[in-house]
């Protein structure tokens, strides 16, 4: 507040003068607007020759001359020759440390008397208070001695007084004004990094994508005038790739010549290789001193950042040909942020080629994979469709899949290297018994598919299916280790339209899932109708069964934090162990239990193991590991569980994570929030499980807060034949680093994938170059042994 003013003795003339301050103070905003109306329209009523208005500069401890009136102020808002004053220096810093007034009446007999402009004999300074500390001081001098009187003190320091509050209120609302920016520009800040994370994942056209980063730039700044140029490998050519201007026009794809003795702005930045923010003066003085020419209309603001390294460079360029549009720091900051995407960008389709390959194709056996034969599978199910009116066509197709009985045994027994070469000669062996219509793929692990074309009947696919089983059990040498393939297959065909890929793959899951249920090794054949769906049936009740005679179980999967390889927490992976099929992945079984709406069972055979277990050794748990379940359903049976323990006293949740699919978010949305809730009310960690599979997932991270991103297997894999994968992973990082979100990579299987996730920023990690999934007894005792991987 500020101080208190006796006006008791003050005369009428002078009240009416404070008065009229006063009011006219609810029209004044600005701090300057309200000194010189201060100083020339109120202080100068009082009949003084002179005065200043000094303001402190708290971070500097000095007094700034702001406003005057009379010698000092020559005309309009101008002070002649300004001057500052530290705290105890001369009259008015004496009134600053003291924060009394004080009346000099002879200035000659005071000794910290300082002249500025003019010797006077008397002086008068007040100062201004607000909450009892100093925010400046009206100061006044005049040439006769003993001039002012105690009334004139009142009256000034009164005005002094209603100034302060003014002051004080009007640097209050530009605080509350610049933090309301601040605010509203981190918001697009992060609104535009959303927007350009999801086109780095939907944009397959880099012409495309230069067009949509346009667009997301000019949510924040002026950009209508964007280009984009790129420094030829001999350093000798700039190439515009992108290029929008309102006055110069350049073809698409139009290259310029670099001439270092002609260099235009562009050119000039892109060497110095630093961000250039220069305005119209700045610019000609460039052009003056023959640093660079203009070629074409000359900007008023002109904005670049170069990026890439000696490879591969570029530059981005915003300009306005508008005198009252100036380019700021914060928008240089924005540029360079972007710069780094765009630079990503250009090298995805600089690999276009080789990226294509990888899509297509596995990368350890080169057979076609799951993508491109799904295509070839649409292909060959829509030339069926075409050809179902023609009496003299009778081909049909057959799909067949099959898996490698046991190879996990292998890769325990002989290692990965083995089980690799395994896949290989394998797959190097089917490929080249099938014929050259048909197609031969690797799905993933150890399963495969083969695609039967132009066939007439069951029985004659069937005939093809039996030769090629001869050529899968035949006795594989892998450098001096000799085995014996058992493969299990399903068979579905299709000679009627109408049919779709989805529908023959899912039949085929169903009959493969029969072969393996049945004892392995051997081939069976879709069977439709009732059939089918009462095998489905079997499916789950022996699901249910298995559940209680206690055949299931959890295998750990540990977590690792990866900037010191500390162990800090396990994704529990429920198993099946079969009396005779041996160790299933409920994975196979999700499809047959999510149509038989049995997902529910899993989630309550998850809830009642994993409490179990957390109830014997969630002591042995140091505090902050976490075991993570993965959540078919709504995860119900495990809150439910939760709830009821809680009340009993017993508090797991601390120790447990969910994992909800990304294939869950579009389908149930309404479950999907109501289960986060559930979850983080518990203190349960919630986890978006194979973010990168897709890019679907990234318009739901504004939606829905997880706790951790876990970054898809598919991305991790095939890491140092991809940099274009490195792009995505450092996209995804950024990303979930801004929203406050910790990362975990799936699936890392060697060290350059460990250190490169390591380098991105990436928080947890998990796979076999740390530790393969081990049994309870193990992750317990890894705990006691070591809390690093290895």
């Amino acid at each position: 507040m500020p101080a208190k003013v006796p006006l008791q003795d003050v005369d009428a003339k002078y009240l009416k003068i404070i008065s009229e301050f006063a009011i006219d103070m609810l029209s004044l905003s600005g701090v300057d607007e309200i000194l010189w109306h201060l100083a020339q329209n109120v202080v100068s009523q009082l009949g003084f020759d002179d005065v200043v208005v000094y303001l402190l500069d708290p971070a500097r401890g000095v007094l700034m001359q702001k406003a005057s009136f009379g010698d000092k102020n020559p005309s309009g808002h101008e002070i002649l020759a300004p001057i500052e004053l530290k705290l105890g220096e001369g009259v008015v810093g004496t009134v600053a440390k003291t924060k009394l007034p004080l009346n000099v009446t002879d200035t000659r007999l005071f000794p910290n008397y300082i002249v500025d402009d003019a010797p006077r004999l008397s002086e008068l300074a007040v100062p201004m208070l607000m909450e009892g500390e100093v925010i400046g001081v009206i100061d006044t001098e005049h040439p006769k001695k003993n001039f002012y009187t105690p009334q004139h003190e009142r009256i000034l320091f009164a005005l002094a007084s209603i100034a302060a509050l003014k002051i004080h209120r009007a640097n209050n609302l530009v605080t509350l004004q610049k933090r309301v920016a601040e605010l509203e520009y981190a918001s697009k800040i992060q609104d535009t990094l959303f927007a350009i994370a999801e086109i780095i994942f939907e944009t397959d056209s880099i012409k495309a994508f230069y067009q949509k980063l346009h667009t997301c730039i000019a949510r924040l700044l002026k950009a209508d005038n964007f280009y984009v140029a790129l420094l030829s490998d001999d350093g000798q050519t700039l190439h515009f790739p992108y290029h929008v201007d309102q006055y110069d026009q350049l073809a698409e794809d139009a290259e310029l010549p670099l001439l270092p003795t002609r260099l235009g702005i562009t050119g000039y930045a892109l060497l110095k290789n630093r961000p250039l923010l220069a305005h119209e003066e700045q610019i000609k003085a460039l052009v003056n001193r023959g640093e660079i020419v203009i070629n074409g209309a000359m900007p008023t603001a002109w904005l670049g950042v170069p990026f890439g390294e000696e490879a591969f460079r570029g530059i981005v360029v915003v300009q306005s040909y508008h005198g009252d549009y100036r380019y700021s720091e914060a928008d240089q900051q924005l540029l360079v942020f972007t710069a780094k995407h765009i630079r990503n960008a250009i090298s995805r389709m600089k690999l276009k080629a080789n990226l294509t390959e990888m899509a297509l194709y596995d990368g350890l056996t080169g057979l076609p994979n799951r993508t491109l034969f799904i295509d070839r599978l649409n292909q060959a199910i829509a030339k069926l469709n075409d050809t179902c009116g023609d009496a003299a066509s009778t081909a049909g197709v057959g799909l067949v899949l099959l898996d490698i009985d046991h190879f996990k045994a292998v890769n325990d027994i002989y290692g990965h290297h083995l089980g690799d070469e395994l896949l290989k000669v394998f797959a190097d062996r089917i490929h080249a018994a099938i014929a050259s219509q048909d197609t031969f793929c690797r799905l993933g692990g150890d399963q495969f598919g083969l695609l039967l074309v132009d066939i007439n009947s069951e029985a004659q696919c069937l005939e093809r299916v039996e030769a090629l089983r001869e050529q899968m059990q035949a006795v594989l040498d892998l450098g001096g280790i000799s085995l014996t393939l058992s493969v299990s297959m399903g068979l579905v065909t299709c000679f009627s339209p109408g049919m779709s890929a989805t529908d023959l793959l899912r039949r085929g899951d169903q009959t493969l899932l029969r072969a393996k249920l049945m004892g392995r090794h051997r081939l069976c054949v879709f069977t439709s109708g009732e059939q089918a769906e009462l095998q489905e049936t079997q499916i789950c009740q022996a699901f249910q069964q298995a559940a209680d005679q206690g055949e299931l179980y959890f295998s750990f999967q540990p977590q690792y934090r990866l900037k010191d390889g500390k162990l800090l927490g396990a994704e529990a992976l429920l198993r099946w162990q079969h009396p005779r099929l041996g160790t299933i992945s409920p994975r196979r079984l999700l499809a047959p239990l999510r149509r038989q709406g049995a997902l529910e069972l899993v989630d309550a055979v998850v809830a009642k193991l994993i409490l179990a277990h957390l109830k014997r050794y969630h002591g042995a748990y140091p505090e902050g590991f976490r075991l993570s379940v993965n959540i078919a359903s709504d995860g119900s049976a495990l809150f439910d569980a939760l709830e009821r323990m809680a009340g009993e006293g017993i508090e797991l949740a601390s120790y447990l994570g969910i994992e909800i699919p990304e294939s869950s978010l579009g389908a149930s949305f309404e479950a999907v929030v109501s289960c986060i809730a559930r979850a983080k009310s518990l203190g349960v960690l919630v986890s978006l499980d194979d973010v990168g599979a897709s890019h679907a997932s990234f318009k739901y991270l504004q939606e829905f807060r997880f706790n951790r991103l876990k970054i898809a297997q598919g991305l991790i894999s095939p890491m140092e034949m991809a940099y274009d994968n490195q792009v995505i992973l450092e996209t995804i990082i950024n990303l979930a680093s801004t929203l406050n979100i910790e990362t975990l990579a799936q699936g890392i299987e060697t060290r350059e994938q460990y250190q490169t996730m390591q380098a991105l920023g990436c928080d947890y990690g998990q796979g076999e170059f740390m530790n393969p999934s081990v049994s309870e007894e193990k992750l317990l005792l890894m705990l006691t042994e070591s809390h690093l991987y290895r």
